[in-house]
């Protein structure tokens, strides 16, 4: 979003330029497909904002080549200091769009690609724009966006602020802020209410915590914040220090959240910047807001965004304001004089009491006859029982819990206010389980200097951290002003450094649960002499301790990686054998971060609650490729021989694992009982994965996707009349048929052949033959459909 600041003048000027608009905000790119007789295909591409045309560019040269992958900028139309950066992926099919000042990222656009109509161009197009172009050899092909309107939503419960509901709860809006880089002074403003239009990310809010914008006595100091910026890095600008910028929540959110919870607003606020932000503003905890959000495959990625494209989508459950529930105060006040028939007629006896006390009552006759205890129906209210989410019943307590008790029973079922007041507790009690586990935990290890927090100054000469090289292990971590709609963001980095290579005991594992998992915070390492060296968040109460060999140093660590963070660890002996895992491992890709020698430098780096990304040290020019990239299931062993479509060595792709197969236990040993390979082509000519079958069924094995692909396949359908297909190879394995090469069609139609194509090797197809004198087994780029296809040898 562009931020609304006085300070950063050209920034200003430009969000100027894109004015507010009451219709959808629609970016999109049409492309127009040339066929000319005797020439290939190109393409020409224009960009368009909200039915304007910004710049358009002639794409034949990186489609022709088939490039994976290609980037260009080209200058905004109207506005000269604005650049429009176009990635592509797929010949074309995924887009990744951003408006740029320089380098600096301004925008992100999250672009999810379709064949349209221009009577469906998010009513902002008003003519089809072949007429200039058409002749006997051109046609137009539309792609764009699925358009939705820009708004912002709460940090806590999912759903936007607007005014257009009519819904005084929903347009109340508190700010957690802070200005400029001020990250130690976090504070919260007073009620203000949101603004005209939705797609302004800023809001006008007093300044005084305990102050309205309706108050008769008036609200005092205001301030107008940005909330939830895609960019952050704007803010670092020294023109802007004391531009105020933060989250926003719904006053009912705040005050559902903060009741009974001591809270600590620079936590909040580091935690709420660790989150990844889709494009409207929408922060990823890691679940589905109790059902206003889901995830969609982008770029290969999982990606959360909104589940309603419209205010209009949003159900009636989540528009009823969830802290000032109807009839609540009365029922509390009149519980007592209310007669027991009437409840005992209206109920269940299902839902008398709890299932645990129910079961009891029905299993031991003496318990049946006994009186349930005020003491018991007052309990119904406390943490971790059915009405815990009404702790405003402590502040009246009722004359009769059991009147109340009942009441409830029977009078909240279908009260839209109760069930979104049950929703949003529930998520208010996760982010303060996750929150309380950051509170007073520093981050340990010698602190180098990141865009977040600036390195202490007076570099202590026992630290020679201009001479360390890294080795890194990371995923998925999004650089400093660079869209960050998965994965994680450095704020913190921290580094011990040796003598010589050290020699370790003992590694402690810290860990800290969040809504996404649980993930390593921190770790202790314990020397031969029995010191302690601490890197991260130390979480005593979530510890994992590993024992290492002493006899030898080791010489790194296997990690195993989601895209938010490090899940587990273990270390790595000089004969390459792994210690003990500590933490998550299983079905996780990996990444071997191993030397030569032993580890003399570590390097970690952390956001506000866990470990994202850890380094050695390495001497120069001695990197094995091996150990840098992502593995899945396992990280192979040494020695092995690749050759793929493109080379010797895979090529990771956006974060994601190289997958291999072994037709054995990393050997060829079932090699002779090789029966049938089998091709799952998704979408008419995409391989999603190869399966291959053994007469002995228990050795089956797989690379990539197999199966049927249903609604859970995470990739789109691109093909207007698509079907999926198989393609079935079979191999007399016991008569002494192997494989020895594949071919592979190489535009990117992903199709595979057996080496006896009626065609040969025209234009377009790659042989890939194993280096080695045995095949033992394939690799692939896992992405959808495969990237890279090879063999592994010996």
């Amino acid at each position: 979003m562009f931020p609304s600041t006085k300070s950063l003048a050209a920034i200003a000027v430009i969000s100027a330029t894109f004015a507010r608009v009451t219709e959808a905000q629609c970016v999109a790119a049409r492309t127009y497909l040339h066929n000319r007789p005797f020439i290939d295909d190109v393409i020409t591409m224009e960009l368009w904002h909200s039915g304007r045309k910004v710049c358009s560019e002639r794409a034949s040269a990186f489609f022709a080549d088939n490039e994976d992958f290609y980037q260009w900028d080209c200058p905004d139309l109207d506005e000269p200091r604005v650049s429009w950066r176009v990635k592509t992926w797929e010949n074309g099919q995924q887009l990744e769009i951003s408006t740029m000042i320089g380098e600096q990222e301004l925008k992100a656009y999250d672009i999810e690609n379709k064949d349209t109509d221009y009577n469906d161009w998010c009513d902002a197009w008003t003519d089809n724009g072949c007429k200039a172009r058409a002749s006997s050899y051109e046609s137009c092909h539309w792609i764009s966006s699925v358009c939705t309107n820009d708004m912002t939503y709460c940090t806590l419960c999912g759903v936007p602020f607007t005014r257009s509901l009519n819904d005084a709860w929903i347009e109340n809006v508190r700010a957690v802020w802070i200005e400029g880089t001020s990250w130690n002074r976090t504070a919260v403003s007073g009620v203000g209410r949101w603004g005209e239009y939705d797609d302004d990310p800023c809001v006008p809010v007093p300044t005084g915590r305990q102050t309205r914008y309706d108050s008769h006595s008036g609200s005092g100091p205001t301030i107008e914040v940005g909330l939830t910026p895609s960019n952050p890095t704007v803010y670092l600008n020294p023109d802007a220090a004391d531009e105020p910028w933060g989250y926003g929540f719904h006053e009912s959110c705040w005050s559902i959240f903060t009741k009974n919870y001591k809270l600590n607003l620079d936590v909040l606020f580091a935690a709420c910047l660790s989150m990844p932000t889709d494009t409207n503003t929408l922060l990823d905890w890691g679940h589905g807001y109790a059902g206003a959000s889901s995830v969609k495959q982008q770029f290969d990625m999982p990606i959360r965004s909104s589940c309603f494209r419209s205010l209009e989508a949003i159900p009636q459950t989540f528009r009823s304001d969830p802290y000032h529930v109807p009839g609540l105060v009365n029922a509390i006040n009149g519980a007592a004089r209310l007669q027991n028939d009437v409840f005992l007629s209206h109920l269940e006896p299902t839902v008398q009491s709890l299932q645990n006390v129910r079961s009891l009552r029905l299993a031991s006759p003496v318990f049946a006859t006994l009186e349930l205890s005020e003491r018991f129906w007052a309990s119904r209210f406390q943490p971790g029982h059915e009405f815990e989410h009404l702790p405003e019943v402590h502040d009246r307590p009722p004359e009769s819990w059991r009147d109340l008790c009942l009441f409830l029973k029977i009078w909240a079922r279908g009260i839209p206010s109760m069930a979104n007041r049950q929703r949003v507790w529930g998520l208010a009690k996760r982010l303060q389980a996750t929150l309380t586990q950051l509170d007073g935990v520093s981050c340990q290890g010698s602190a180098l200097g990141t865009w977040f927090e600036t390195a202490p100054d007076g570099p202590d000469q026992n630290m020679p951290e201009a001479e360390a090289s890294w080795h890194t292990a990371s995923r998925a971590v999004a650089s400093p002003g660079k869209s960050f709609f998965y994965g994680s963001r450095v704020l913190r980095a921290r580094a011990l450094y040796f003598p010589e290579p050290v020699k370790l005991r003992q590694m402690s594992v810290s860990f800290v649960d969040t809504a996404a998992g649980r993930f390593i915070s921190g770790f202790n390492m314990i020397d031969e002499h029995d010191r302690s060296h601490a890197l991260g968040y130390q979480n005593g109460n979530a510890m994992w301790r590993i024992s290492l060999p002493l006899d030898e140093p080791i010489q790194g660590w296997e990690l195993a990686m989601n895209l938010s963070g490090i899940k587990g660890i273990a270390g790595v002996q000089s004969d390459g054998k792994l210690t003990s895992w500590a933490g998550e491992s299983a079905g996780l890709p990996r990444w071997r971060l191993k030397e030569a020698q032993g580890v003399s430098a570590v390097k970690a780096e952390f956001d506000a609650l866990k470990l994202v990304s850890i380094s050695r040290d390495k001497l120069p020019n001695q990197e094995n490729w091996l150990n840098n990239c992502l593995w899945y299931p396992e990280v192979p062993k040494e020695g092995l021989l690749f050759n793929g479509s493109r080379g010797d060595k895979p090529r990771p792709k956006y974060n994601l694992p190289v997958i291999t197969v072994f037709f054995g236990e990393s050997d060829d040993r079932y090699l002779s009982q090789l029966s049938e390979i089998v091709v799952w082509v998704f979408d008419i000519c995409h391989v999603a994965g190869v399966e291959f079958r053994f007469t002995d069924s228990s050795y089956n094995r797989q690379l990539g996707y197999v199966g049927l692909f249903d609604k859970n396949y995470p990739a789109r359908r691109n093909c207007s009349d698509s079907y999926d297909s198989t393609v079935s190879f079979s191999i007399d394995g016991p008569s002494g048929e192997r494989l020895s090469s594949i071919e592979i069609r190489g535009n990117l139609d992903r199709s595979i052949q057996t080496p006896d194509y009626s065609y040969g090797t025209d234009k377009g197809w790659v042989t890939v033959h194993g280096k080695g004198s045995q095949i033992i087994g394939m690799f692939a780029s896992l992405a959808r459909p495969f990237w890279d296809l090879g063999l592994i040898s010996v």
